[in-house]
């Protein structure tokens, strides 16, 4: 990097900084958090064995636009092993069975500003699930301000071993920016060496994921999930189109395959999105299954970080 363009980035984060604290933002910020948490209070009175997870994911998006929000991200609805990235296909059979620990990843934007949001659901009672919420309560007791990234990770290892469980080494929590649901510095949930401290106005998510004993996730060859990343030449007009709207419309942020058949036929998406996929214009997110097939729990929540931090999402 140059050095014109290594002071050009340090003075995008500092602007970034003092728009974060402007109380609009701010505003902005909680209320994307809070229609998150709408959305988990209504879930949890109605989700039950036998519901559809695409019924599930379509009631979930719909709650989002009707309270104002828009999609951050699709939802994820990922069962047992199942870990992350599953978002329903569009004639998704898959129903919710007694005793399936279901995670529930949840992502609302307004104007940009994100709330993400996480929950485990179990019809029985797990300590699984228990466990998840236990270690997250932890980590956001010791964020504000000049705490470490290592730290974090630190407590939420060792609050996870103290309950007799592990982490899922190679998942992070992240920090959010407008229109950037995965921003960096990664959070490790892991101790680690990072001295990156957090500032005033800083904006995260922290989501651990538990299981048994530490485990790994792995890609798995499902593909429901998509996102922008530049303008390629494509043959096909579909392809085009649907570029247009991953860019515009979903504003660069991830969106489902299931979404496009408002527009095109399932044959064409399939077309397009291989054509694209193969000239580098979109990131695919394949689901990841836990590498030993173990039962994993997760809890999120995003907060700006203060002294108290405040939590958009509770």
């Amino acid at each position: 990097m140059s050095f014109s363009g290594f002071w050009k980035r340090k003075a995008i984060k500092s602007l970034l900084q003092i728009i974060i604290m402007d109380p609009e933002v701010l505003e902005k910020y909680k209320k994307a958090g809070k229609i998150c948490s709408q959305v988990r209070e209504t879930i949890l009175s109605e989700i039950q064995p036998g519901m559809k997870i695409l019924t599930l994911a379509e009631k979930i998006e719909d709650m989002i636009k009707e309270k104002g929000g828009e999609f951050a991200f699709p939802v994820n609805i990922s069962i047992n092993e199942i870990t992350a990235h599953y978002t329903p296909s569009f004639n998704d059979q898959t129903r919710i069975q007694d005793g399936d620990v279901v995670k529930i990843d949840i992502g609302v934007h307004v104007d940009g500003y994100i709330g993400d949001m996480a929950f485990t659901y179990c019809s029985k009672p797990d300590p699984l699930v228990e466990a998840a919420q236990k270690v997250l309560k932890s980590a956001i007791s010791i964020v504000k301000p000049g705490v470490t990234i290592g730290e974090i990770g630190e407590k939420i290892e060792e609050t996870a071993k103290s309950l007799g469980f592990g982490i899922i080494v190679n998942l992070t929590g992240h920090y959010l920016g407008r229109y950037d649901f995965h921003a960096s510095p990664f959070i490790p949930n892991i101790k680690n060496d990072s001295k990156h401290t957090l500032k005033k106005g800083d904006v995260i998510a922290l989501e651990p994921f538990v299981c048994k004993t530490n485990g790994y996730i792995k890609d798995s060859s499902i593909i429901e999930i998509y996102r922008y990343i530049q303008d390629r030449p494509v043959r096909l007009m579909e392809a085009r189109k649907i570029l247009e709207l991953a860019k515009n419309q979903f504003h660069s942020l991830p969106f489902a395959k299931r979404w496009l058949y408002r527009y095109f036929s399932p044959l064409k998406v399939s077309l397009a999105l291989n054509q694209l996929q193969a000239a580098g214009a979109l990131e695919t997110y394949p689901v990841l299954r836990e590498v030993e097939n173990k039962k994993t729990a997760q809890a999120e929540h995003t907060m700006i970080v203060d002294d108290p931090p405040i939590v958009t999402t509770l």
